[in-house]
């Protein structure tokens, strides 16, 4: 038996999520054991001469000189950004620049104009998590689009807002300053869930309505964070799991001798969660609102624009030049993305077959499900579902 060393803290949904797909790659065929650097003495492992590979979350410069030191095969996990620290190294993540895009695509359909970011690295609370690199995406995604975006800063100095409110901690009072000084109606995407929640908890405590003031967008719908949070929090649900298997697969072809790709394998969202924290339009048309609202209740019904056009009492041409105009995109781009969004929750949490998902995600055929599908993710259903889903 071999021993494989974890560095993956497992606080978090993110962490432990990795390290169940770590063990469902090596179950049961693989004869690897598994100890964890983290843990009270795991380092001795290092020294063992069946120590094999570790699996780490550490920064890259720091697990290359534990490969070197003790000339181990070894593989870097979560949260970083696909730069030149590390090119060559094998190396598994979330895409941070999808997440950006995702992220700044959903607040933008909601008629938001006016953004902030909240990152860990920003924040800097050492031995806590690294930085992420998934703020820095959303803001270059939305600088992209020629929009801006507020970063909190915890070395600056923001004017006062109101009268202090006694009780909160000086970082609560400096997000407060920071927020209460940003213009309405804010959207706000937090790098992780834990980050998220504190934002809400600062909201609550000081008084900003969540999502009426500040809508909040989390990222690794971790459901203990999602609903501590109040309101629930909205979040981007991630391949946590397909990361850990990935890891161990190339952990695997390294021990093995064999040829690894030599840049990260990065792998998409699957899609996004909206809860409470979200739940709300930045736009003051009630027609485009009230219209929104019907997509979203009756999507899976097979709707088409007529019926939308109906339900909110225009001509079908006003009500696509609104939505254009509001949200950058026609009224069938909507329907289409809620069939989309169902479709990918069915693949990845189900059983059923595509026969089955056709018309309970309101398309009319298969083959038309099949190309739309394609058409917005670049692969088939059915090779979403292989990818993404585990067995």
């Amino acid at each position: 038996m071999k021993t494989i060393l974890t560095e993956i803290s497992m606080v978090c949904r993110y962490g432990r999520e990795i390290l169940r797909g770590v063990y469902k790659y090596a179950r049961p065929v693989k004869p690897w054991l598994f100890d964890s650097l983290l843990s009270r003495g795991g380092s001795r492992w290092l020294k063992d001469p069946n120590t094999l590979g570790l699996i780490s979350s550490r920064r890259p410069r720091e697990y290359k000189a534990i490969a070197r030191k003790h000339h181990l095969a070894v593989v870097g996990v979560g949260r970083w950004a696909p730069t030149s620290e590390f090119a060559g190294l094998p190396y598994v993540d979330v895409d941070p620049m999808a997440a950006g895009e995702m992220a700044a695509e959903y607040f933008i359909e909601r008629g938001f104009q006016h953004f902030a970011m909240f990152d860990w690295d920003k924040v800097g609370r050492p031995g806590i998590f690294p930085p992420s690199y998934r703020g820095k995406a959303f803001v270059s995604a939305l600088h992209r689009r020629g929009l801006s975006c507020s970063v909190f800063d915890p070395k600056k100095r923001y004017p006062s807002c109101g009268k202090p409110v006694p009780g909160i901690i000086s970082y609560d009072e400096q997000i407060r300053r920071w927020l209460g000084n940003l213009p309405r109606p804010l959207a706000l995407f937090a790098a992780n869930d834990s980050l998220a929640q504190w934002i809400c908890g600062v909201c609550w405590a000081v008084g900003f309505h969540i999502p009426e003031e500040i809508a909040v967008l989390g990222m690794d719908d971790d459901d203990m964070f999602c609903s501590m949070a109040y309101p629930h929090l909205s979040s981007i649900q991630i391949p946590a799991e397909e990361v850990g298997y990935e890891a161990a697969r190339l952990l695997d072809a390294i021990i093995s001798g064999k040829k690894i790709p030599n840049k990260p394998i990065l792998l998409p969202p699957l899609g996004l969660v909206t809860r409470q924290s979200t739940d709300v339009l930045a736009i003051d048309d009630r027609y485009a609102i009230e219209a929104m609202r019907f997509i979203r209740e009756n999507a899976l019904r097979g709707i088409g624009v007529e019926d939308v056009a109906a339900q909110v009492g225009l001509s079908r041409r006003s009500l696509e030049r609104r939505f254009k105009k509001l949200l950058g995109k026609s009224v069938f781009a909507e329907i289409r993305r809620f069939q989309i969004e169902h479709l990918k929750t069915l693949l990845i949490n189900t059983d059923k077959t595509l026969e089955e998902m056709v018309f309970e995600c309101g398309f009319r055929s298969l083959r038309r499900m099949n190309a739309a599908f394609k058409r917005a993710l670049g692969m088939p259903p059915g090779a979403f579902r292989k990818q993404f889903r585990l067995q």
